[in-house]
């Protein structure tokens, strides 16, 4: 019934980067993107039917614009690093 590699649906123009079974993992990464000016979508498969964070019933996808597949790569890839860049985070202490 379930496949051990579920694949995301194809949405036109849209890319899925990311995929998770946890609604805060995604809602993370989507917010991660989106103040880097990746804009991102997140597409939820969670049957609420059923209390699962496995298998197709509880996937959730995040997907970027087919043109910002690259940036949004680098950036999941420096969020997974824990290398954040520290521009980002400017310190109090200079204001």
């Amino acid at each position: 019934m379930f496949g051990n590699n579920p694949k995301p649906p194809a949405v036109k123009e849209w890319t899925c980067i990311f995929q998770t079974g946890h609604s805060f993992e995604a809602e993370m990464m989507k917010n991660f993107l989106t103040d880097r000016d990746i804009p991102a979508q997140i597409l939820s498969k969670k049957d609420s039917a059923y209390v699962v964070n496995h298998s197709q019933l509880s996937l959730i996808y995040v997907y970027v614009p087919d043109r910002d597949v690259e940036a949004a790569q680098a950036a999941i890839k420096e969020f997974e690093s824990g290398e954040l860049i520290k521009e980002d985070f400017p310190d109090d202490d200079e204001s």
